[in-house]
């Protein structure tokens, strides 16, 4: 994006008033880096008799301002949430009358969402009321969900998962073009113009950011019924594709695929985001921490992973890049699955920063603890993300002694397995670690989130 002259605060017709009359005028511009976005400056040198005090001084002012932009240093928050599922119960839940509404479902937790980008794992998909909503084995949600996303402030959600075919090629193709209209971005997947294990970018608050998306595979072959042969469908160690829709898959090839192209494109942070590992294990996989390491010594600053459905460790390392983030599993963002502990969660948040003529950095990692509360009031059901943490600025009304107090211990035992701050910040997050103290890094207080 470049920034236009009114950006720093003239306009066309006051620019035209400046330069009037002129004998002289050499105009300079130059594309200067301002956190990661072009931005354009204007100097004016003229003959002096004919520069009023007021020119003199706008041009002054244009150059104080750009000074002041180039010199500044940019920060920004990245916020990771982990497998966003609907099972039937959470649908029969968000059923008002002939309406699907969501929302209710993560009200209790939009205060950990402001002023961050926001990227989740889908792990549904939205092929339309003629093929039946349903929750597992083989998920269909109402597009309406895709409503309840936005306004939580969801940006960005990563389709390579072992689902997103549970409806075929066709689910996934239309799944795709809800979430295009819903204008939240997506990756993982190849389709059209995009080409398997093409990164995504994107910028926000002064920062080029790129995202890769790998999954381990597929619970789903092709479905014959959509007039594909088996020789039509490929499974090798980059994607699994078939007709227009083909799902990245993890190996070394692929993943080293996906960051080179990333870092041909000079983005300030790079975050790869695999669906892996065994599920309600705690510990990563071998392959897990193998391809983790791989894909930081290729320049990835953050590797998120879900599928396992339960929390595992995040480790903080050093590169060549600065400190980089592994969260091996964030567990479940929202589901009905009850069995302890993958009713509970972390949301997590990575604060970036860049000054002038530095490279960006993680600078502050810190979590939030989530669980989800099931309830049946008046016979129908009623699932909510709840804040598991003692902050006292969010919304707990409704919930029964016993539902917080489920939530309080569930938070507690997150916080300790993952090694966080025993006190929250103003929003409600607790440190993991935090740039300033980079030795200091987490360690977890109890074997198991329960």
């Amino acid at each position: 994006m470049e920034y236009t002259k009114a950006h720093f605060g003239y306009n066309q017709l006051m620019y035209d008033q400046l330069i009037e009359n002129a004998s002289e005028v050499k105009i300079l511009e130059k594309e200067r880096s301002e956190c990661g976005a072009g931005s354009r400056w204007i100097w004016i040198w003229k003959n002096p008799r004919y520069v009023s005090m007021w020119g003199l001084l706008l041009c002054f002012l244009w150059e104080m301002a750009a000074w002041a932009q180039e010199t500044r240093e940019c920060r920004a928050r990245l916020v990771f949430v982990g497998d966003i599922m609907v099972h039937k119960e959470q649908i029969q839940g968000a059923l008002k009358g002939n309406v699907w509404n969501f929302t209710h479902q993560f009200r209790r937790v939009k205060p950990l969402f402001q002023n961050a980008f926001v990227v989740g794992n889908l792990e549904t998909v939205f092929a339309g009321e003629k093929r039946g909503f349903a929750g597992y084995p083989s998920f269909n949600t109402p597009d309406e969900l895709t409503d309840a996303l936005s306004d939580l402030g969801v940006d960005l959600v990563t389709l390579a998962n072992n689902h997103i075919l549970d409806r075929g090629l066709t689910g996934a193709a239309r799944t795709i073009t809800v979430l295009d209209s819903a204008d939240i971005l997506w990756t993982g997947l190849g389709r059209g113009e995009v080409k398997p294990n093409e990164p995504l970018f994107v910028e926000y608050a002064g920062f080029r950011w790129a995202f890769v998306n790998y999954s381990y595979g597929s619970n789903h072959a092709v479905a014959s019924s959509e007039a594909l042969s088996s020789s039509e469908a490929l499974t090798s160690g980059d994607v699994l594709a078939s007709g227009d829709v083909r799902l990245n898959l993890i190996s070394n090839a692929s993943v080293e695929s996906g960051l080179a192209q990333a870092w041909e494109s000079s983005p300030d942070i790079v975050v790869a985001c695999f669906h892996w590992g065994n599920e309600y294990q705690f510990i990563p996989t071998k392959r897990q921490r193998e391809a983790a390491a791989f894909s930081v010594e290729r320049g990835a600053h953050i590797v998120i992973g879900t599928h396992p459905h339960v929390l595992q460790p995040m480790e903080i390392t050093s590169s060549d890049r600065g400190y980089s983030l592994t969260a091996y599993s964030l567990g479940n963002f929202i589901s009905y699955q009850r069995i302890i502990p993958r009713e509970r969660s972390a949301i997590l948040a990575v604060d970036v920063e860049k000054k002038h003529g530095e490279q960006a950095r993680i600078s502050h990692v810190s979590v939030a603890p989530i669980w989800v509360s099931t309830t049946r009031p008046k016979g129908k059901f009623l699932i909510e993300t709840v804040y598991a943490g003692t902050s006292p600025r969010f919304n707990h009304a409704g919930l029964s002694p016993n539902e917080l107090w489920k939530a309080r211990q569930a938070g507690k035992a997150v916080l300790e397995f993952l090694g966080a701050a025993e006190e929250p910040d103003g929003e409600g997050f607790y440190t993991l670690w935090n740039a300033a103290s980079p030795d200091h890094l987490p360690q977890s207080r109890r074997k198991m989130p329960q």
